[in-house]
């Protein structure tokens, strides 16, 4: 017994990560069997193994509380991450069953999607410069091996996949320039060390950080770099296009906030120049998602013009607490909140249209013309997941409460142009959510429209979502007119500002 607990002791935090492993080890058994029982039974292990890894990780950090070493760091935010990692992989693996259950490569793809998942469990918990490297390589490797099995029988496809991954390749090569300046310059191996160091203002430690800012900016296709993406999302198959999504973009997220540590070093000082840069990129990135998505009538563009836009709110949460309108801790939470509302929201509805797309074998927003009229319950679920959206209007109550209305001509230049770029957002996100859930109740055009079949499965899932929103804003609310719920602490959806 003493023997388990030592061996435990050894291998923690990497007990889910361990498991994970121990899955692909026995698809590579099955790799090339085309059995649909074995599939089944597969999928029903891959889906075993991501819900234990999912408790394991909260059980862990409840049993042992913080690890850290010189390769890890797992606290709260690690499992916060994790979780949220984890989750989206259960819905891709849903996702991939759906659509790909007849591929012939359909175990390959499971063992590509739970090593991908590994890759991301250890990027989150590593601290070491030499692993964080590794695991993020290793995981545009095979997100690319992924997108490119997925995308096998899609005429034509190839071109536009190796242009998008080029942007991985260079992010890697970039995070590797950025790693060595931050090593030659400071001997360091992880971004905490650094921190504590007399010379961390040095042109070396300044330089790596930009050259990191490039990085991952052009990894995550903001503008004017969208190019390759757009061209991707126009062409892929539906399940592809989920797994950039919810599985390449909210890594390069999480990385972001993982660099961010030093960011915030500098942003802490209120130098005007980082703020001023920052800011003018978030107007570009909020304001051209959403112009983008109201100037094209194609579904796929429609969706992925708003999650880059989606992207846009991290880099507006690093620019309110550079300004000094909240906190370190406050960022923090707005980071989790939007990365939740964006899985939230965007995985019930990636399903639909991708369902509605399939049935109608048509791009364009007249395909879902006349949806809420003809199927009165799947109408109702996507105005619910749509007006979710209205959640980012808590970027309101900051400046609210770290100005007086008195004052509030008052508030500085930076400040001015954050609530300038706040509210335009606002505008432009609502203006989407109202021209796309009025084509949904506008009259249909033809009656060709009634031919679109929905799964139970499908009624379930938006369902579920839905009933999640509805549970959110209630809570919400109920917080705002100040009910305190005995069994809920409500202080992390207050934000202590």
């Amino acid at each position: 017994m003493n023997f388990l607990i030592h061996i435990g002791e050894k291998i923690n935090p990497f007990q889910s990560i361990i498991v994970l492993f121990i899955v692909i080890f026995i698809l590579a058994f099955f790799a090339i069997s085309r059995s649909r029982a074995i599939r089944k039974y597969l999928m029903a292990l891959v889906l075993v193994s991501f819900i234990i890894a999912f408790f394991v990780n909260i059980y862990i950090y409840i049993s042992d509380g913080d690890v850290s070493n010189y390769l890890i760091s797992f606290g709260i935010i690690q499992v916060i991450e994790s979780c949220i990692m984890i989750f989206s992989a259960i819905n891709l693996l849903f996702f991939i069953y759906l659509y790909h259950k007849d591929n012939e490569n359909f175990i390959k793809i499971l063992i590509l999607l739970t090593f991908s998942l590994v890759c991301c469990l250890f990027i989150i918990i590593s601290r070491n410069f030499l692993l964080i490297f590794t695991s993020f390589s290793l995981f545009i490797l095979t997100i690319f091996q992924m997108v490119s099995i997925l995308n096998l029988k899609v005429y034509k496809i190839s071109p536009y996949i190796v242009e998008y991954f080029l942007r991985g390749i260079l992010t890697v090569i970039l995070f590797l320039s950025g790693f060595s300046l931050f090593f030659g310059a400071t001997s360091s191996k992880d971004f905490n060390q650094i921190l504590k160091l007399e010379y961390i203002e040095n042109p070396l430690v300044i330089m790596g950080l930009v050259v990191f800012g490039v990085a991952l900016y052009q990894y995550l296709f903001l503008f004017p770099f969208q190019g390759p993406y757009m061209k991707l999302m126009k062409r892929s198959d539906s399940v592809a296009r989920a797994v950039i999504w919810f599985l390449y973009f909210p890594a390069g997220i999480l990385v972001l906030l993982k660099i961010s540590v030093l960011y915030n070093y500098f942003l802490e000082k209120n130098n005007v120049f980082p703020s001023a840069i920052l800011i003018v990129t978030t107007f570009i990135c909020l304001i051209a998602g959403n112009t983008g998505a109201i100037k094209t009538k194609s579904i796929r563009r429609i969706m992925s013009f708003l999650y880059l836009s989606f992207t846009g709110l991290f880099l507006l949460n690093i620019s309110m607490f550079s300004t000094g309108i909240i906190s370190m801790v406050s960022m923090n939470w707005f980071n989790f909140m939007d990365i939740s509302l964006m899985m939230a929201s965007f995985m019930p509805l990636y399903l639909v249209f991708s369902n509605i797309e399939k049935n109608t074998a048509a791009d364009h927003i007249d395909s879902i013309r006349g949806l809420g009229r003809l199927n009165k319950y799947i109408g109702v679920n996507l105005v619910i997941i749509f007006l979710s959206w209205a959640g980012i209007i808590y970027y309101v109550k900051p400046f609210l409460k770290y100005f007086n209305i008195k004052d509030f001509l008052h508030m500085g230049a930076l400040n001015l142009i954050m609530f300038a770029i706040v509210l335009a957002a606002l505008v432009f996100f609502f203006l989407n959510i109202f021209r796309i859930i009025f084509q949904i109740f506008k009259r249909p055009a033809v009656e060709s429209a009634q031919k679109i079949v929905f799964s139970r499965f499908l009624y379930v899932y938006t369902t579920f979502y839905s009933f999640i929103i509805i549970i959110a804003a209630v809570l919400c609310f109920l917080r705002i007119i100040n009910i305190d719920i005995p069994f809920l602490n409500f202080e992390i959806i207050d934000f202590n500002f």
